[in-house]
């Protein structure tokens, strides 16, 4: 039987992108919206891959307990990706429950069924990175209130930043650290677990949304473009692959070198600008 990689937020451009990159492997593919899902199911089988789906919310523990259920009846996963995730312009409470909550309920139900070999790798963003997110670090590693509430606090932190672009930026940062603070549970079980942060990607909504606006006064992006969903799952079929194998419990940004630039070609002015999303 082939090795098994299970997909949340399937139905998504990421998420199609990074099946696409598993050639070798059966699908299941998870997703809260059942005709997407069914339709990205149906390109997959029709190029030829083994593919099941399932339908289910991974803002609850139940919906993320019924994604590890169906991988474990299908015989246990090799891979766990998860591209699932929320962008404005949706609510911030809305972000924070799938970014973040969505996020630790997915590895903690996958948790128990990790074995030697078996990796996971999750889908944060360069958001993640931005200076205004770490600030929230004592509140992200294990959140002490629900998705509504913590939106409030920070909102109530920082009144003067847009509170969707905020959840967003906030939220990654608590995927990039969820990623650390369990890669040793992981570890103990002989698997592997890491994040993977997108610069803009033009073929997502979000990147769509940003259209062609491109970083100026000095900080280009280094390698001149916006990247693309396939670059992305590049990157995280390596990160499961057997050459990463000395790497967990780190993330990898994949920007096109927007971080770099911004800190180190950027104007005073501007890089204070970018870390406090004003821009």
């Amino acid at each position: 039987m082939k090795p098994l990689v299970v997909i949340t937020g399937g139905a998504g451009n990421l998420g199609s992108a990074c099946a696409q990159a598993f050639t070798e492997h059966r699908l299941l593919l998870a997703d809260r919206a059942v005709g997407p899902l069914q339709g990205a199911s149906n390109l997959l089988c029709a190029l030829g891959f083994e593919t099941r789906t399932v339908a289910a919310d991974i803002s609850s523990p139940e919906g993320a307990e019924t994604i590890a259920r169906a991988a474990r009846e299908w015989g246990g996963f090799s891979i766990l990706i998860h591209t699932a995730g929320v962008a404005p312009p949706a609510p911030p409470p809305a972000i924070y429950a799938v970014n973040l909550f969505g996020t630790i309920n997915v590895l903690a139900a996958f948790e128990s069924l990790t074995g030697t070999g078996a990796v996971g790798v999750c889908l944060a963003s360069m958001a993640g990175h931005r200076a205004i997110a770490r600030q929230f670090d004592g509140l992200l590693a294990e959140p002490a209130c629900n998705p509504e509430q913590l939106s409030a606090h920070i909102e109530g932190l920082a009144p003067s930043v847009p509170a969707s672009r905020l959840a967003y930026a906030v939220s990654k940062r608590g995927t990039i650290l969820q990623v650390r603070r369990r890669a040793m549970n992981w570890a103990r079980r002989g698997a592997r677990l890491l994040s993977v942060s997108p610069g803009i990607i033009a073929d997502t909504a979000m990147g769509s949304h940003r259209g062609s606006q491109i970083p100026s006064d000095g900080d280009e992006i280094p390698q001149g473009r916006l990247g693309l969903s396939s670059e992305i799952a590049a990157v995280v079929r390596f990160a499961a692959s057997s050459e990463a194998s000395l790497m967990t419990g780190t993330d990898l940004l994949v920007d096109g070198g927007y971080l770099a630039a911004v800190d180190h070609g950027a104007s005073e002015a501007r890089r204070e600008q970018w870390h406090s999303l004003m821009i």
